[in-house]
């Protein structure tokens, strides 16, 4: 009789479906004992639950919400006004830009309320805080409002909304939605007011890899090694024998002080042991590709979250822009979007913005090269280099040099005009230079130098 062969992918699909059940027979030809050593059982099916809950117990789904909200919530977020002539300067007094940078509430710093509002814009699709006025305005306290906890009830116009909070004591309580700052993430649903949740969108995909953790913690609870199979000649009178024998094989043997130990079977037993190695299996592959399909929902770099197999020295700048450009931007746009709506008053004249210098950045190397150049072809100043450097500015440091070709072609007269300037800046600031220095008797240095002076004619 040739022994049956459990395969790895029918193993995952039973610990998915999350059955329970018990065995009949303890025979190799009995179906029955497969599908209790696989953990289920054909009777029943239930899907493993996919939950706001579950899904951060995977390690790169965890890792992934924790490096976009906290690179998000770490970045400066600005309020800006906007110049008449299209120059924009930071509004360094305007209310909401300590809201957003320092406190939003009593309770919470900018960090922690951004960091969490992101964590539920990037799970749920959706992320909220109610808006309070106060002494900073009109827009003077945000408190987060759970997700999970919060509905949108539509007029039958379907224009005309209004939020409804599950409150801690079991009541509900609306929210007018100018009183709500309301962040959604693509794809919306078919009323265009709520995102839909990633929990429901990729719930197969999270599906799968709960799967694969649960098979492997049953497999390495049974001490990496699959059961075996015991044979007798005759058959159990009931179910309970089985039971009974099995629970006692496994209190013999299963446990590590126990393991290799020798059995002895009487009435014709025979046992077989059923050899199945995770490198034959291709278990690691099998959860390797598990984590990257849930890391690709959010389009992470897989270096972001641990895994280095692609990564090099020479590519791993070029994949942490990738992520600034492609996995985190997004999640910045809805944010500057949503504070436009929702906490700006004045959008003619004022906006927010992140700043993401810092995240793209290069090497050193690589960063004065970019500099030396932007300074050398006249739109960086020293005092720019400066500022993205987090250096203080010095004096005279916010001249643009102007290269002398830099004129028109043919326009000799300009190059020879632009030199004559320049001779000319040169003279007038030593000018200026000798002007300032004290003076000095023209005897006096002569005896310095030990020279006679000349007489006067």
């Amino acid at each position: 009789m040739s022994r049956p062969r459990i395969s790895l992918a029918r193993r995952i699909d039973h610990f998915r479906a999350g059955i329970t059940g018990s065995a009949a027979h303890l025979s190799a030809d009995n179906p029955e004992i497969w599908s209790d050593f696989d953990g289920v059982s054909s009777s029943r099916r239930h899907q493993i639950p996919v939950s706001a809950k579950s899904v951060v117990q995977i390690p790169e789904v965890f890792a992934t919400l924790q490096v976009i909200s906290a690179a998000a919530a770490s970045l400066p977020l600005d309020v800006f006004e906007r110049g008449a002539d299209g120059t924009k300067q930071k509004a360094v007094n305007h209310p909401l830009g300590d809201l957003l940078k320092y406190q939003p509430n009593p309770m919470q710093t900018a960090f922690e309320f951004r960091g969490q509002l992101t964590w539920d814009l990037c799970l749920h699709r959706n992320a909220y805080a109610e808006i309070e006025m106060g002494p900073r305005g009109p827009v003077d306290t945000l408190w987060r409002l759970d997700p999970q906890k919060l509905d949108i009830l539509v007029a039958r116009n379907g224009r005309d909304y209004v939020y409804e909070l599950l409150q801690e004591d079991g009541t509900k309580r609306k929210i007018d939605p100018e009183n709500v700052m309301h962040l959604r993430a693509l794809p919306l649903k078919a009323n265009n007011l709520v995102g839909e949740s990633l929990l429901k969108q990729g719930e197969m995909t999270f599906a799968r890899a709960l799967a694969v953790q649960t098979f492997a913690q049953a497999f390495f609870e049974n001490g990496a090694q699959p059961s075996g199979v015991v044979t007798l000649a005759g058959a159990f009178k009931n179910p309970e024998q089985a039971d009974e024998l099995r629970r006692k094989w496994n209190m013999r043997f299963q446990q590590a002080r126990n393991r290799h130990g020798i059995a002895i079977l009487d009435a014709g037993g025979k046992y077989e042991s059923i050899a199945m190695e995770n490198d034959k299996a291709q278990f690691l592959e099998t959860y390797k590709e598990s984590a990257l399909q849930c890391i690709r929902l959010w389009r992470m770099p897989p270096h972001k979250v641990g895994i280095l197999d692609k990564a090099t020295n020479n590519n791993i700048e070029h994949q942490g822009l990738e992520f600034v450009t492609d996995c985190l931007m997004p999640w910045l746009v809805a944010w500057e979007q949503g504070c436009r709506k929702s906490l700006v008053i004045n959008t003619a004249k004022y906006y927010v913005e992140h700043n993401v210098a810092g995240l793209l950045r290069g090497d050193l190397k690589s960063r004065y090269e970019a500099y030396a150049v932007g300074r050398n072809w006249g739109w960086l100043s020293a005092n720019d280099v400066r500022r993205l450097e987090n250096m203080n500015d010095v004096d005279n440091g916010d001249v643009y040099m102007q290269p002398l070709n830099m004129v028109p072609a043919g326009k000799e007269y300009a190059q020879r005009g632009a030199y004559q300037s320049m001779i000319e800046r040169e003279a007038a600031l030593t000018s200026a230079i000798n002007a300032l220095r004290p003076a000095v008797a023209p005897r006096q240095i002569t005896h310095a130098i030990d020279v006679e002076p000349t007489p006067a004619e």
